[in-house]
């Protein structure tokens, strides 16, 4: 997956072709492999977001803007891919699911902030509130995790 992901990012879309017999003898399909590559991305969001939710923070939306920048810099050839293929089914179903989870969980909306540029400011920006009132995260919130299953 990381092997595909990288030469992806490194080659463009072109270097899928390349990848088209390994692709579907190990994931039956680039369907299956988006969804694996977004599988891995957001299981690293959703643990940094479990620490985030344990310890409330002051702005809720930079913090998870912050934790989002910082699994893309981990793993920013699964993120390039996944960008690419934002419009994939199999993709923007897992986006939703992400988005609906975090909302749930920190009252954060993230279908209302867009990527920004590299220019060192976050890839997501504040598009306006949320919502009208401040979540009470001691007394609602559970891990995000358990809002995916």
């Amino acid at each position: 997956m990381h092997d595909v992901a990288g030469d992806f990012a490194r080659n463009g879309p072109g270097a899928l072709a390349e990848w088209r017999s390994a692709i579907e003898t190990e994931f039956g399909g680039l369907d299956d492999l988006l969804r694996d590559v977004q599988r891995r991305f957001h299981t690293t969001a959703e643990a940094r977001l479990d620490a985030l939710i344990e310890a409330p923070p002051a702005d809720p939306e930079a913090s998870v803007v912050a934790v989002l920048d910082e699994v893309a810099e981990i793993h920013p050839d699964l993120k390039r891919l996944l960008d690419a293929y934002a419009d994939h089914p199999a993709v923007a179903e897992g986006t939703a699911r992400l988005h609906r989870a975090v909302r749930a969980a920190t009252g954060v909306d993230l279908t209302r902030t867009r990527n920004r540029t590299q220019s060192g400011r976050s890839r997501y920006e504040e598009k306006g509130p949320s919502h009208d009132r401040k979540p009470a995260y001691r007394a609602r919130l559970r891990p995000v995790r358990a809002w995916l299953h």
